[in-house]
């Protein structure tokens, strides 16, 4: 992997942290440079340590390290923070007029640039930030030229004027470290090149996929960190005759999308956090009613408000239990920011062929991070709509029974029964939550009870059958040690490979994208020495899932400080854990 460069800004929110480095990551792109961003914010809007991190390089970047060689720092506290991770090539913009003065250790380049009187000098203090990217650029050897085009899409609606004072701004930053520092030591010189890469974060990925989807109702209630899904889709579905609806609450939001499935249309919502424990009273309904629904779940940690901005797997058993009486779903969790969009794509097509609620769980980490991909990762063309039984009028004579009522919920072998869009000639129809036959009308006969209990529980045997419930695989498939994730965690674990590499110790990985159904790795498991599981919780969700599949005891690392895994650490996490004994039986 050619050299790759870790770039920060850091302060307090409402400094504009998140504005400057999206900035500097789209500068990046531009250039044909891979990117790699992490976020750290607190849950506030203004006050309260937050950070950009960037990772750039001209291969394929696809996780955080703990190394940082540029760092802008408009607080003590984003030095402090970050000390761990500074090293004695690293550099420091500060403002040294500030009422602050900057404790730099001395193994480390302090850069003191005035940033507020620059920024003054070419039309407002606002700009300050602006002026730490020029300085950077040099510092870096990155034209500040890539900047022009991400400052116009960033500042293009506010007036002519105000993107040409900003791009003022990065000049005399630029040229004030030109003139005052010889960084030559440094050696840092980024690589350019004629690549073309889009830039999107997984919200954003979810939120294409569902327009590629054809998606054309969603309803939700803000809440970080889903909200972005909203945002994203508000103003684009309405070019594909689609409608966003904000909600009062949660549990109003997946009743509108219910109802908007219900009318014919692909729905979906999404939330995170306390939200999906609202939404759980409407999942039986869903699922009783046989109506397709995608329910994305953008994790955080918990329990209860618990940190709203951090990173957490912790609401799998919610997404695989939650809900009263017994509700067959599908539950499906990207491992990537590009399978954000696809496994989108995938639950919007089993939640119609299946007619059951289908959990799209991603989390925090995955959701705002943002990562550069070639255009074809994203074809189009490549999509394929399913749209499962839904019956057109020529069709519905088939099921409708003896009197000419449309049979919504008949009886079949493969437990899916015929979908009629209201309106349809013939096709009229109720369906309740209490229990029904196959008209709709409540039934409390145990007969027809069982029929239905034991029809929506075959839709999950056929989707067994017909589905491909796969994993995605890495590293060395002979190797004797074994590594299980699921989620987001496959970013930091395919590069882990490369640290583990150079200490001799071989690892195959399996990244799990489907957790029900999901595929059986009792032969994987049971060819290796050793097998881990690794997830961002505290108790091993998948890993008990995974023991239970094989009755047999697996290692675990878990994390749940709020902050995603870095793929040298889990590097070294890994190395540790083969060491260990293997849990008593």
């Amino acid at each position: 992997m050619a050299e790759d460069l870790n770039w920060a800004v850091g302060g307090e929110a409402g400094d504009g942290i998140d504005s400057t480095g999206k900035i500097f990551a789209q500068a990046l792109a531009r250039a044909g440079r891979h990117v790699f961003t992490s976020k750290d914010f607190a849950s506030r809007i203004r006050g309260g340590y937050t950070a950009y991190k960037i990772r750039t390089s001209v291969d394929q970047v696809q996780s955080v390290v703990d190394r940082l060689d540029i760092l802008v720092a408009l607080t003590q506290r984003t030095i402090d923070e970050n000390l761990d991770e500074l090293h004695e090539g690293s550099a420091i913009i500060y403002d040294g007029e500030r009422s602050w003065e900057a404790e730099i250790p001395d193994e480390m380049t302090a850069v003191d640039v005035p940033l507020k009187s620059l920024a003054e000098e070419a039309g407002g203090a606002i700009m300050r930030n602006i002026v730490a990217l020029g300085a950077a650029c040099e510092i870096t050897g990155f034209d500040v030229e890539y900047l022009d085009e991400a400052l116009e899409k960033r500042f293009g609606g506010k007036g002519s004027k105000i993107v040409e004072n900003n791009k003022e701004a990065a000049r005399v930053g630029q040229e004030y470290v030109q003139e005052n520092y010889d960084l030559d030591h440094l050696g840092y010189n980024l690589e350019t090149t004629d690549n073309d890469y889009v830039l999107l974060n997984g919200n954003e990925a979810v939120g294409m996929g569902a327009l590629a989807a054809g998606c054309r109702f969603y309803a939700g209630y803000p809440i970080t960190p889903a909200t972005s899904i909203m945002e994203y889709l508000t103003g684009r579905i309405e070019e594909y005759g689609g409608h966003v609806v904000q909600a009062e609450d949660e549990l109003s939001a997946i009743n509108m999308a219910l109802g908007g499935a219900r009318a014919g249309a692909r729905s979906m919502t999404a939330t995170s956090g306390a939200g999906i424990d609202l939404m759980t009273e409407t999942f039986g309904l869903v699922a009783t009613s046989e109506t397709p629904l995608v329910i994305a779940d953008v994790q955080r940690s918990g329990p209860s408000t618990g940190m709203p901005t951090k990173q957490e797997q912790g609401d799998l058993n919610m997404a695989l239990y939650g809900g009263h009486g017994e509700v067959p779903r599908f539950v499906v969790a990207p491992t990537s920011i590009d399978e954000c969009f696809w496994k989108t794509v995938e639950a919007f097509n089993l939640a119609e062929k299946y007619q059951t609620p289908v959990f799209l769980v991603s989390d925090l980490a995955m959701s705002v991070t943002e990562q550069t991909f070639p255009p074809e990762t994203f074809d189009m063309d490549e999509v394929e709509i399913d749209r499962g039984k839904l019956v057109d009028e020529d069709e519905v004579d088939e099921w409708l029974d003896a009197q000419g009522h449309f049979r919504a919920h008949a009886v079949t072998d493969d437990g899916i029964s015929p979908r009629a869009i209201p309106g349809m000639t013939d096709g009229a129809h109720m369906s309740t939550g209490l229990e029904h036959d196959e008209l709709g009308r409540r039934t409390e006969d145990e007969d027809e009870r069982v029929q239905q209990v034991d029809k929506r529980n075959r839709k999950v045997e056929t989707a067994r059958e017909r589905e491909d419930w796969d994993y995605r695989e890495f590293g060395d498939e002979d190797a004797d040690n074994l590594v299980i994730s699921w989620g987001s965690n496959e970013g930091a674990l395919a590069e882990a490979l490369e640290y583990l590499e150079e200490d001799d110790i071989d690892v195959r990985v399996i990244s799990v994208p489907y957790i029900f159904p999901r595929p059986d790795l009792s032969d994987e498991i049971e060819a290796a020495d050793e097998t881990i599981v690794v997830e961002c919780n505290a108790n091993g969700q998948f890993a008990d899932l995974i023991e239970h599949d094989v009755l047999t005891r697996v290692k675990r690392i878990n994390k749940y400080t709020g902050v995603r895994f870095k793929a040298d650490e889990l590097a070294d996490e890994i190395t540790a854990k083969l060491s260990e004994e293997v849990p008593a039986q």
